[in-house]
């Protein structure tokens, strides 16, 4: 189905004006404020790697570190990688290279440079897009589906089968086709081919039956019925915790196999991730959710974690602590140095972001625990700051250049820490280089592309990261992206054109209920002149007997002799009667 692009309406008052700048006005508005979900790899086994966007370099995959838009992974022979956006998940089979083009609220768009990708939307999107992308086509999923694509970008072939529920394919000129479940497709070049008449047999091959798994693990999780499962991570908490109620927070989860000392935010990296800056990338298998959601309470002497609400939409933050020390504040660790130490938020504290964000982003992350918004404006005592051993101390210099060790860890007077202001913001300013804090160890393994670009030279310095160049779209991607763009905002004109006939309709159903209104009050104005002219003559007309006899015509005379013959006594012309003496019958 082709989708022309059409003209831009013309706005015919000024009122569609105003509200097209309204809109335009929002968006630049809603633009301030970093998305409020991240992708984050939830399982991997054999070789995996990672390339951040903004850095050439590739690493190896670190499991809690947050994915976003322009991020890449390479899974290399025997190895499979699952990754989750939101209740999205997004499995990769060995030799797969997989690039997140787009991951914002609304629209989580990825491109499968080569190898296998399974995708199962587990719930209806309402109103976000999903979309995989391949060397030639588009495939949008906007409600529940399981399907796998085939990308082989050397015979320019992908494969495309549907398990379930429904995708819309795009090809190279616009034209578009839907797939039902249990249907397959195979394009090969750029156009659209027929749909393969062989219906879609599960568990074909181990990449499929291994996606059976995964799928049966994600159905069974104990963690789901506590947490929303838009909340990244939440899987990794079976395995290593458990949950118990509380009669102050609901419920919780304690983790297990942790040190009797041990808090929260102890043992990881600070690293520089864009669009948030600081952010805390645990080292923990489970260290993902409880330390991007929800808060952490000290209930006797262990740990738990409070999710919060779980049908509160939840927003993923870089960091949930508060701050002390930092630069140009106040924190001596001796021998002339300063130190930067936090702890993690407790239960209805509010978190302020260290970024430039709306109010409404603000309210929106704090919102499943009820926070107090002005709990971090005020600087308040923060509970955990007095908790024992819940403040973690390094030297400044140390702050984001490598993995936080037990060593360390600086220890101050338990009666010193709570009396040193805190606050929600890092204050630590970044550096201005992109992956401040090194992602990992360099990879064990390349793409294709990237491993044979790169040369070895004998006595010299290792040779510096290649570019990788921009992940292949569909030669129509843009375009349709563009035309995406544009019909929507046919369908913004269309809706104000809607609204402004609705108004002229109701103002032509106003102005002909005015007429209607003004033409009865005219009619009753003549039925009730009618109905007083005939009381009128209703009183003329007397009963016999009474009515007074009626005079004669006079003949016509002027009024001067007929006033002369009037002589003084004459009552005639007394009583209204005409041609009869007074008394007469």
């Amino acid at each position: 189905m082709h989708h022309p692009l059409a003209s831009k309406p013309r706005p015919r008052t000024a009122w569609l004006l105003g509200l097209a700048l309204l809109f335009t006005g929002l968006q630049a508005l809603a633009q301030q404020d970093p998305p409020g979900r991240v992708a984050q790899l939830n399982f991997h086994q054999g070789t995996v790697s990672f390339s951040p966007a903004g850095d050439d370099s590739w690493y190896d995959a670190a499991p809690n570190r947050p994915l976003t838009t322009g991020d890449r992974l390479w899974t290399d022979r025997g190895a499979r990688a699952e990754l989750y956006i939101g209740s999205t998940a997004v499995r990769l089979d060995d030799q797969t290279e997989l690039a997140l083009s787009e991951l914002s609220d609304d629209t989580a768009r990825l491109t499968a440079l080569q190898g296998s990708v399974a995708a199962r939307v587990r719930d209806d999107l309402a109103g976000r897009r999903f979309e995989i992308d391949t060397g030639n086509l588009a495939v949008v999923i906007d409600a529940a589906a399981d399907l796998r694509i085939d990308a082989d970008p050397d015979s320019d072939i992908t494969h495309v089968a549907v398990a379930s529920g429904n995708a819309t394919l795009y090809g190279e000129g616009g034209e578009s086709l839907q797939l039902g479940g249990r249907q397959q497709l195979t394009v090969s070049g750029r156009h659209l081919a027929a749909v393969s008449g062989t219906p879609v047999q599960a568990g074909a091959d181990a990449f499929e039956r291994w996606v059976a798994e995964r799928s049966r693990l994600e159905d069974q999780s104990v963690s789901a019925r506590y947490v929303s499962r838009e909340v990244a991570g939440y899987q990794q908490l079976d395995n290593h915790g458990d949950w118990q109620s509380d009669p102050d927070y609901g419920e919780v989860w304690y983790p297990r196999d942790v040190d009797a000392d041990w808090a929260p935010y102890q043992d990881g990296q600070w690293v520089d991730v864009a669009p948030w800056g600081w952010t805390w990338v645990d080292a923990a298998p489970w260290g993902f959710a409880p330390f991007h959601y929800g808060r952490w309470a000290r209930i006797g002497r262990r740990w738990c974690w409070v999710p919060g609400r779980p049908n509160a939409r939840p927003v993923y933050a870089p960091a949930l602590v508060g701050f002390i020390g930092g630069a140009g504040a106040a924190l001596s660790i001796g021998g002339g140095r300063n130190g930067v130490g936090w702890f993690p938020l407790a239960p209805g504290e509010a978190w302020q972001p260290g970024f430039r964000a709306s109010q409404r982003y603000i309210d929106e992350a704090n919102r499943s625990l009820a926070a107090n918004r002005q709990a971090a404006a005020r600087n308040a005592e923060f509970a955990n700051q007095r908790a024992p051993g819940a403040v973690t101390i390094v030297p400044l210099d140390l702050f984001g250049r490598a993995p936080i060790t037990r060593r360390d860890i600086l220890r101050l007077p338990d009666a010193r820490v709570p009396a040193i202001a805190a606050a929600t913001a890092p204050p630590v300013p970044l550096r201005g280089e992109r992956g401040t804090g090194a992602p990992g160890r360099p990879a064990g393994a390349l793409p294709p592309g990237i491993a044979q670009g790169r040369t070895l030279q004998s006595g010299g310095p290792p040779p510096g990261p290649l570019r990788l160049p921009p992940a292949p779209r569909p030669p129509q991607l843009q375009p349709r992206e563009a035309m995406r763009q544009q019909q929507e905002l046919q369908q913004q004109a269309a809706q104000m054109q809607a609204r402004q006939m609705q108004l002229q309709q109701q103002q032509a159903q106003q102005i002909q209920l005015q007429q209607q209104q003004a033409l009865r009050a005219q009619q009753q104005m003549q039925q009730a002149q009618q109905m007083q002219q005939l009381q009128r003559q209703n009183t003329l007309r007397l009963p016999p007997g009474l009515a007074p006899p009626q005079q004669p015509p006079q003949p016509r005379e002027p009024q001067q002799q007929q006033q002369q013959q009037r002589r003084p006594g004459d009552t005639r012309f007394q009583n209204g009667a005409q041609g009869r003496e007074p008394g007469g019958s």
